[in-house]
C-alpha cells in the first residue's frame, strides 16, 4: 500500500463516516447473532411475547455493553482501528480549523446546497511513526500549514521528530504509540558495534553517540532503567558503578561480575574516576602497539584491537560532585584532578572504548559543567522532571516542543515514561524497559550468573609532559601573559624543572587562568591562593 500511495491516505470529507463505520464493524457480528436468536425465539416461543421481549431486552443490554467495551479496546489497541481513528481526527481538525473550501451545487429540488472540499492533505501511518503532508503551492492555507506541526503534535498525542519542506508539500513526521515499543528489562541486549537496545526503535549506540545522561525524578523509573542498562552492558563490557546514595547498587558489590567495582564513599569513587583515566591511557598505548603490529597508517577504534568497552556509571552525579568539592584540605584526593580526569574521559574516551553514564534528578546550571554536558551525545528523561531540565537536557532544537508528564496510559499508572534524543536532534517519547514479574525474574540472580570481564593488562605509561606552546594554545592566552604567570608562580615557591611541564604544573596554570577570569583580586593574590590549594 505504501508503494501505491507513497504519501498515505488522502483526507477527504467521507472520513466523517469513519466512526459510524467502526461501530458497524464491531456491532455487525452481534447483529448477525441477534438475527439468529430472534429467529430461534420466534419458532420456539411464538405467541409468548413476554418471553421473547424479555430475552431480547437482556440480549440488547448485554450486546450493547460488549460492543462498547470491545469498541473502546479496539480504538485504543487495535492497529487497524487506531489508524482509522487518526484519519478521523485529522479530518475533524481540518474542518474545525476552517481548512476547507466551499461551493454551492444543485440540490435534489430547485434549491442548492453547500459542498465542502478539502485541500490535498495526506496521512501516512506505520507501526511506530506517522507523517502528515500538507499541500503548499500558493494555496490560501499555506502560511498556516507551515506552522501547524505543534498543533498536530497535541492533537495526536504524538512527538514531532522532523519537518521536511519539499516545496509542493510540507511534511511533519511524528513518533506514535511509543508504549508499543516497550520491551522487558530482562530482554535488554546489545553488541559492541550495534549498541544496547532499550526499546523497539531506540538503541544506545555508544560508539556513534558516546556517553549517556539520564535525568529523572524520584519514583519515575530511573533506577529500573539503569539496572536494565546493566542487563545489556555487563554482557559485553567492564562496568564500574559509583553510588553516592549508597542505596540502589550497593548489594551488587557482592557479585563476582562486579566485585571491587561498586563504590560509594566519596574518596573511593574519586579514585575510581582517576583509575578509569589511567585505563584509558593504557588502552591507547595498547591500541598504538597493536596498530603498529598491523602496519596501520591510522589508529582505529578500541574494538578493532580486541578490547571490550569500559563503562563508568555515576548515580546522582551532582551529589557526588558536591561531596567531592567539600573534601577536607588534608584529603589525599585532589578534586581538581578528578574532574580534569573525568573531562579527559569525556573528550577522549570514545575511541578507547571508555564511556560514562551519568544520572541525576534534575539538571540545573551548576549540576553539570558544560564541558561534560556538551560531550554527552545520548540523553534520556524518565518520570517527572522540571521544565528547565527538559530545556537543558534536550537543547535549543527542542525549545518549542510541548513536553508532557503522563501519569496514566489507557487508564493504568505507568512508570519509566519520558523522552529520548541524540544531542542536537528532536526528542521523542520513550518508555523505559518494563520491570519483569519478580516471581520469574530479578536482576540480582541474572547478574549472578554472568562471567566477569577482567581488566586488561596495562602497560607502563610514561608520564605526560606538555610543551609551553601547547599550554599557551590550550589556555587561549599569549606568551607574555604565560611567562608573567610562570614568573609569579616561581616567586611563590613553584619549582619548574625543564622546558616542558608536568600534569600537576599544567593544573596550576589552568586553575590560575580559571580564577583570573571568574574571581576578583590581584593576580598575585590569586596565584598565592592557587599555590596554597594545589601546590
Amino acid at each position: 500500500m505504501n508503494k501505491l500511495f507513497p504519501k498515505g491516505h488522502r483526507v477527504k470529507n467521507l472520513d466523517k463516516l469513519i466512526f459510524p463505520l467502526l461501530v458497524f464493524v464491531v456491532a455487525f457480528p452481534f447483529s448477525l447473532l441477534a438475527g439468529g436468536i430472534g429467529l430461534l425465539l420466534y419458532h420456539k416461543f411464538y405467541g409468548k411475547w413476554f418471553i421473547v421481549g424479555g430475552v431480547s431486552a437482556v440480549y440488547l443490554l448485554i450486546s450493547s455493553f460488549l460492543i462498547y467495551r470491545i469498541y473502546q479496546r479496539f480504538i485504543t489497541k487495535g492497529r487497524w482501528f487506531t489508524k482509522r481513528r487518526r484519519e478521523f481526527i485529522l479530518w475533524r481538525f481540518m474542518i474545525q480549523n476552517g481548512f476547507y473550501y466551499t461551493k454551492r451545487v444543485k440540490g435534489n429540488s430547485n434549491g442548492s446546497r453547500e459542498k465542502i472540499k478539502l485541500p490535498k492533505v495526506y496521512l501516512k501511518q506505520d507501526k511506530l511513526t506517522m507523517s502528515a503532508s500538507f499541500q503548499l503551492e500558493g494555496i490560501k492555507f499555506q502560511d498556516r500549514f507551515l506552522k501547524i506541526g505543534n498543533q498536530l503534535e497535541t492533537a495526536f498525542s504524538a512527538d514531532m521528530m522532523n519537518q521536511i519542506n519539499e516545496g509542493a508539500y510540507i511534511t511533519f513526521e511524528y513518533a506514535i504509540d511509543a508504549i508499543r515499543s516497550r520491551i522487558s528489562a530482562k530482554d535488554v541486549r546489545g553488541t559492541v558495534k550495534d549498541g544496547i537496545k532499550l526499546a523497539e526503535g531506540v538503541t544506545w549506540n555508544f560508539i556513534e553517540d558516546p556517553h549517556l545522561l539520564i535525568a529523572g525524578g524520584t519514583g519515575g523509573g530511573k533506577t529500573v532503567l539503569m539496572r536494565s542498562l546493566l542487563v545489556g552492558l555487563l554482557r559485553i563490557g567492564r562496568v564500574e558503578i559509583l553510588d553516592p546514595k549508597e542505596a540502589d547498587f550497593v548489594k551488587l558489590a557482592d557479585l563476582e561480575v562486579l566485585r571491587d567495582r561498586v563504590t560509594w564513599t566519596t574518596e573511593t569513587m574519586a579514585q575510581r574516576v582517576m583509575d578509569a583515566h589511567e585505563r584509558m591511557r593504557a588502552r591507547y598505548a595498547i591500541m598504538r602497539e597493536r596498530s603498529n603490529e598491523k602496519n596501520e597508517t591510522e589508529l582505529g577504534a578500541f574494538y578493532k584491537y580486541d578490547l571490550e568497552p569500559d563503562f563508568i556509571l555515576i548515580d546522582e552525579f551532582p551529589s557526588w560532585v558536591t561531596e567531592l568539592e567539600n573534601l577536607p584540605r588534608d584529603s589525599k584526593i585532589d578534586a581538581f584532578k578528578v574532574m580534569g580526569d573525568l573531562k579527559q574521559i569525556f573528550l577522549k574516551g570514545r575511541q578507547a572504548g571508555v564511556f560514562v553514564i551519568i544520572s541525576t534528578q534534575n539538571v540545573k546550571t551548576d549540576d553539570l559543567p558544560s564541558t561534560l554536558k556538551d560531550n554527552i551525545m545520548f540523553r534520556i528523561t524518565v518520570g517527572r522532571v522540571s521544565g528547565y531540565t527538559y530545556q537543558s537536557v534536550f537543547g535549543e532544537v527542542n525549545e518549542n516542543k510541548a513536553f508532557k508528564y503522563v501519569e496514566k496510559v489507557h487508564g493504568k499508572r505507568v512508570y519509566g515514561r519520558g523522552y529520548v534524543a541524540v544531542n542536537g536532534l528532536p526528542a521523542k517519547e520513550f518508555f523505559a524497559p518494563l520491570l519483569p514479574n519478580p516471581k520469574n525474574y530479578n536482576f540480582y540472580d541474572d547478574f549472578k550468573q554472568l562471567p566477569r570481564i577482567e581488566d586488561i593488562k596495562q602497560p607502563v605509561v610514561a608520564e605526560v609532559r606538555y610543551l609551553q606552546n601547547d599550554l599557551i594554545d590550550e589556555l587561549s592566552t599569549d606568551e607574555r601573559m604565560f611567562k608573567k604567570i610562570k614568573g609569579l608562580l616561581k616567586d611563590s615557591g613553584v619549582d619548574f624543572t625543564g622546558k616542558d611541564f608536568s600534569e600537576k604544573e599544567k593544573r596550576l596554570f589552568v586553575e590560575v587562568f580559571d580564577r583570573k577570569n571568574n574571581e576578583e583580586g590581584t593576580l598575585k593574590e590569586i596565584i598565592a591562593e592557587v599555590v596554597l590549594d594545589l601546590g
